[in-house]
């Protein structure tokens, strides 16, 4: 059996401009953002009284400095809150026969590829918030690993059963065998007659 190593031609690779995400429950964004400032406005206020305990009467160029410190605190907050609600908003993800892709981030781009082959357990989650607004989330724990390699997060109750089903149906049934190598079978030699020996007269 020969060695082969046959280059492979760019224009045949699958491209991910074909894929066509889907985006997730349009409540969740909101969920999100309502989660960050229930955790960053007490800190805010908490910091703002602080500074503002501390100034001394009559010290205008310490009530400056103090004002201006907030200004920054409150326009850093501002910015923690637009930028979990526009992470939320710009999260996709597609499903595909042979893996699952997470595509998320605002400024650098990041794609997650998983192939369900590699998954060892699927679980579907749901928190007390995810509760009050009837979402779920997924996450997909790979072969080898003790936590999970991604989550789908912001799934409304169908979705999430059906693409754990799926994912699930493609386990048991071994969907995707077609692509698989086949297994190539070590020849049997040839059997070899002996040569006739020669006769010698006596």
């Amino acid at each position: 059996m020969s060695f082969t190593n046959v280059q492979v031609s760019l224009e045949t690779l699958p491209r991910f401009a074909d894929v066509e995400y889907e985006a997730l429950h349009a409540s969740y964004p909101r969920l999100v953002l309502g989660v960050t400032l229930v955790f960053l406005v007490p800190i805010y206020l908490a910091v703002t009284g602080f500074l503002l305990a501390a100034i001394e009467p009559g010290t205008a160029a310490a009530w400056l400095r103090a004002g201006l410190l907030c200004l920054a605190l409150l326009l850093f907050v501002i910015f923690l809150a637009w930028f979990s609600y526009k992470s939320a908003r710009v999260m996709r993800y597609a499903l595909r026969q042979h893996d699952v892709i997470v595509q998320s981030g605002i400024f650098w781009r990041k794609e997650a590829v998983q192939p369900i082959r590699r998954i060892q357990h699927i679980e579907q989650h749901q928190g007390p918030v995810d509760k009050r607004f009837g979402l779920y989330e997924l996450k997909l724990f790979s072969a080898g690993t003790g936590h999970f390699t991604f989550r789908i997060p912001g799934l409304d109750a169908e979705t999430a059963s059906s693409i754990r089903q799926f994912i699930l149906r493609i386990q048991e049934d071994g969907w995707g065998d077609d692509d698989a190598p086949e297994r190539i079978e070590p020849e049997a030699p040839e059997p070899v007659e002996p040569e006739p020996r020669p006769v010698l007269d006596g």
